[in-house]
């Protein structure tokens, strides 16, 4: 009997849930968040916000974990917010008094600050000058505590400056990462996001971004001006077959592959 996944289809796909199956990755970083935090302050955190939210995918995660743990998200999207009230928020039952969503800009919230800030799936790459980032690098420093961490995704590579299509098959459907516009003079960056399911019909543009392709050396630097005290980059490992492993550790060089991807940490 065909199962629920290989009937996918355009029309009958959700498009958060292929986001969250084909991108994101909670259950990983929710290790990493305990193991890079205990590490700097030997203990566990408590309370995590999620910026650019979106359905509060890692902040539910985050609840799960431990049942002192909270969550709260910011993101400036109600529709998307209601997504994850729905179908992440319900199924925590009583963890569900852990979590908080707020609609709004993430530079406006500061209070209650928490252990640790994520920003994830390159979403501060929103703010497209050095300004707008320094604004809001403040405001993250103002939201943590004084045992605080700040955690960000960034990629680069020469890959990334790249026109290109990138297909990736997911259970049941395939992810497909489209590069659609770079301007080498300012970094600014369109990207989108489509899916391909198996009787042929594809959802195209179920997501599109405007970004600016920043880069670690000047991530870095804005985030020592906001006035974190430490900054540092978190590099991804290799297999024997030199693959992405999933094992990030600290780097002071990191290596010159043509596609990578890392985690800038900021400590308050």
């Amino acid at each position: 009997m065909e199962s629920a996944l290989t009937a996918l289809t355009a029309h009958t796909a959700d498009k958060h849930w292929l986001y969250e199956n084909s991108v994101q990755n909670p259950e990983a970083e929710v290790v990493f968040i305990d193991r890079v935090y205990g590490d700097e302050f030997g203990r566990l955190p408590r309370d995590l916000r999620e910026d650019f939210c979106g359905t509060l995918n890692l902040g539910c995660m985050w609840a799960k974990l431990r049942n002192d743990n909270t969550a709260l998200g910011v993101d400036l999207d109600g529709p998307t917010l209601d997504w994850g009230r729905e179908h992440n928020m319900r199924p925590l039952g009583e963890a569900t008094s852990r979590v908080t969503m707020i609609q709004d800009d993430v530079r406006n919230v500061s209070q209650p600050t928490v252990d640790v800030l994520a920003a994830t799936n390159f979403s501060w790459w929103g703010f497209h000058t050095r300004d707008e980032l320094l604004a809001y690098f403040r405001n993250c420093r103002r939201s943590l505590r004084e045992d605080g961490m700040l955690m960000l995704d960034i990629y680069g590579g020469p890959e990334a400056q790249v026109l290109q299509f990138e297909e990736r098959e997911c259970d049941g459907f395939t992810y497909i990462w489209d590069q659609d516009v770079f301007n080498p003079l300012t970094h600014e960056y369109r990207c989108k996001i489509h899916f391909r399911f198996p009787d042929g019909s594809k959802l195209d543009d179920a997501f599109a971004y405007h970004w600016r392709l920043w880069t670690a050396p000047e991530t870095r630097e804005l985030l020592r001006e906001a006035g974190f005290r430490k900054v540092e980059v978190f590099w991804e490992g290799a297999d024997d077959e030199g693959e992405p492993n999933g094992d990030f550790q600290v780097s002071k060089v990191g290596d010159t592959s043509p596609a990578w991807v890392a985690y800038i940490v900021a400590f308050r």
